[in-house]
């Protein structure tokens, strides 16, 4: 039984090892990085102006979160970057017709939580996620973002906002976590599917 544990540890280490050298491929994500950590990811994340606080409401917190992640899903269009644009909550809440990429959808989805939803989810419990990963079936390292909600009744909940579902994606390489208050570098990120 030790011996199938140590060998299951050697291949897992291995695999990881791989994807982390894929990963170092990926362009651009450097200078995103140290773009937020210079402070400027409150350029991205505020108030959407004339929203209101309970913009999405419901019997609970999750219920209403809910809500604000089918909206994002179903009010946007997804549209790749020419470049790497980078598109404030209030600019993608009024942009006509609202097309973005994920990091898009993710920003826009995060300042609903955090301003817009139940009269506001606190900054210790919503923020995005952007990191490399690979989705279930690939090995192709991409850039993606996501929303990270960590509910009232605990745990933590990662949902992918092109959906408004849970997110399945697979981590592979450096990741950074930000809202309008903080942000972190290289910290893992567990997926919840039951969002």
């Amino acid at each position: 039984m030790r011996r199938v544990i140590l060998v299951s540890i050697v291949a897992i280490s291995y695999l990881f090892m791989l994807s982390a050298t894929q990963a170092s491929h990926v362009s651009g994500w450097d200078n995103i990085r140290a773009r937020l950590l210079d402070g400027e990811r409150a350029e991205f994340v505020k108030p959407i102006d004339g929203l209101a606080p309970d913009e999405f409401n419901a019997d609970t917190e999750y219920q209403a979160v809910q809500q604000a992640a089918s909206w994002v899903a179903g009010n946007m269009t997804y549209e790749v970057d020419e470049g790497e644009v980078w598109t404030d909550s209030n600019q993608q809440y009024y942009e006509v017709p609202r097309t973005g990429d994920c990091k898009d959808y993710a920003i826009l989805l995060t300042a609903l939580l955090r301003f817009h939803t139940q009269g506001g989810i606190a900054a210790n419990r919503v923020w995005l996620a952007a990191g490399l990963v690979t989705f279930p079936g690939t090995d192709e390292v991409i850039g993606h973002a996501w929303v990270v909600y960590k509910p009232e009744r605990g745990g933590t909940v990662c949902i992918e906002p092109q959906t408004g579902m849970g997110y399945h994606g697979n981590l592979v390489g450096e990741m950074i976590q930000f809202n309008d208050v903080w942000v972190k570098g290289e910290e893992y990120c567990p997926h919840n599917p039951n969002l």
